[in-house]
C-alpha cells in the first residue's frame, strides 16, 4: 500500500482528524458525536488461515487487505491492524494445544487444567513466553518493520480471566463451580496475574504507550481490554462473588480500558457499571438491544456497538435495530461508537455511516 509523499501527508492529516474525534468520544461524553468503523471478514477466499501464523509477510499482507477494504468506506476509524492469532493465545502459555484450520482462527483443542496440581505445577515455572507467544512475538517483529508507518499496530487478542480460565479446564469448570471453588478461584486469580504481568510486554513489543491502546478503529483510554464473552452462561451472583473483584482489579492494574461482551450478557451490566476504570462497554447488537443497554450503562462509559451485519450472523433483533438506525432511530446516548462487522458491499457501508453521522445532527 504505497503512497506518495502528497499522499502521504493527506492520509495523516485525516488520521490526526479522527484521532481528535475518538478523544471527544472517550474523553467528553456530552460533547461527543457517534461514529462509525467498519470490519472486515476474518477470512478471505482461497487464502489458508494457517499461513497467517506460521508466514509473517502473508500474515501481514492479509491484514493489510482487510484494511484497504475498510479504507474504501471512508469511516471514522484510525488505521489499524494486529497480528492475528485467535482466542486461544493466553492459554496457550498454561498448556493447552491449538488446532490450527485452514478457514478460521486457531482455537483451543485440549483442557490442560483438570486439578489443583495441574495448577500447581504451572504456577512453579514463568509462563510469560510459553506456548505460542514466542511466535507471536516474532509475527509482531515483522509487522513493525514492514507496515506502513500511519497504520497503527494493536495487541493480540488477549481474552479475560473467565474465558480462559473456561478454555483450560472446558466444560469441567461448571460443575467445580459448585464441587471445587478453590480450584476455579485459584485458576481465576492465576490468569488475572498472567495478563497484568504479560500485557505491559505486549504493549512494549508493539510499541503502545501504556495510558491508551487501539482497537475497533478507536483510541481507548486504558492500557487493555477484557473479554467477557463467556458471562452468557453465568448468572450474576456468580459474576458478583467471583468475577468483579478480579476484572475490578485488572482494570486497576491498567489505569482502565474496555470490556468486550458477544452475548446476552445484560444480567452482569449491573456489576459492570461498578469497575471505576471501566472506560467502554462492547456489545454485539445481535443479541442485546442497544437502546435498552444505552439506558441500562453508566453514563461515562463509551458504549460500542458491534456485530455482523450479514446472514447468517445477523440476528432478526440485529435486523430490526439495523432498519432502526437507517430510519434514523438511536439511542439518546451520544458517547457511542458503531462497529459494523463483515458487511457484503460498499453502498450497504456507506448508507450505515451516513445514517450515523446524520444522528449527530
Amino acid at each position: 500500500m504505497a503512497m506518495t509523499a502528497k499522499k502521504a501527508g493527506n492520509m495523516q492529516k485525516s488520521i490526526d482528524q479522527k484521532t481528535q474525534l475518538h478523544e471527544r468520544l472517550w474523553h467528553k461524553p456530552t460533547e461527543a458525536k457517534r461514529l462509525v468503523t467498519f470490519g472486515f471478514p476474518s477470512t478471505i477466499p482461497a487464502f489458508d488461515m494457517r499461513e497467517i501464523f506460521n508466514n509473517p509477510a502473508k500474515s501481514l499482507d492479509y491484514q493489510m487487505r482487510r484494511l484497504a477494504k475498510v479504507l474504501e468506506t471512508e469511516d471514522d476509524s484510525i488505521p489499524m491492524i494486529r497480528v492475528e492469532v485467535g482466542t486461544g493465545l493466553p492459554a496457550s502459555a498454561f498448556g493447552a494445544e491449538l488446532e490450527f484450520r485452514t478457514d478460521n482462527m486457531p482455537a483451543v483443542k485440549t483442557h490442560p487444567i483438570a486439578t489443583e496440581h495441574d495448577l500447581e505445577k504451572l504456577l512453579k515455572i514463568d509462563l510469560s513466553n510459553k506456548g505460542f507467544f514466542g511466535q507471536a512475538y516474532k509475527l509482531i517483529d515483522y509487522f513493525k518493520k514492514n507496515k506502513p508507518d500511519w497504520v497503527r499496530l494493536c495487541q493480540c487478542d488477549m481474552q479475560g480471566p473467565w474465558n480462559t480460565a473456561q478454555l483450560l479446564m472446558g466444560d469441567k469448570i461448571f460443575y467445580d463451580s459448585y464441587d471445587n471453588i478453590k480450584l476455579v478461584c485459584t485458576l481465576l486469580d492465576a490468569v488475572t496475574d498472567f495478563m497484568i504481568r504479560t500485557i505491559p510486554d505486549m504493549k512494549a513489543k508493539i510499541g503502545e504507550e501504556w495510558n491508551y491502546f487501539y482497537l475497533q478503529g478507536t483510541k481507548i483510554p486504558g492500557a487493555s481490554r477484557l473479554v467477557n464473552c463467556s458471562t452468557d452462561m453465568i448468572s450474576d451472583d456468580f459474576y458478583y462473588q467471583c468475577l468483579l473483584e478480579r476484572d475490578s482489579r485488572f482494570f486497576e492494574a491498567m489505569g482502565g480500558g474496555m470490556m468486550h461482551i458477544c452475548g446476552n450478557n445484560s444480567h452482569c451490566i449491573k456489576h459492570f457499571n461498578t469497575i471505576t476504570k471501566l472506560r467502554g462497554l462492547e456489545i454485539n447488537f445481535n443479541y442485546l438491544d442497544v437502546f435498552t443497554v444505552s439506558k441500562m450503562l453508566r453514563e461515562d462509559i463509551v458504549l460500542i456497538c458491534t456485530g455482523p451485519v450479514e446472514y447468517p450472523l445477523l440476528t432478526p433483533l440485529g435486523e430490526n435495530t439495523l432498519g432502526r438506525f437507517c430510519k434514523g432511530e438511536f439511542p439518546g446516548k451520544k458517547n457511542i461508537l458503531f462497529h459494523f462487522d463483515d458487511p457484503a458491499d460498499l453502498e450497504k457501508c456507506k448508507k450505515l455511516g451516513a445514517a450515523v453521522r446524520q444522528s449527530n445532527r
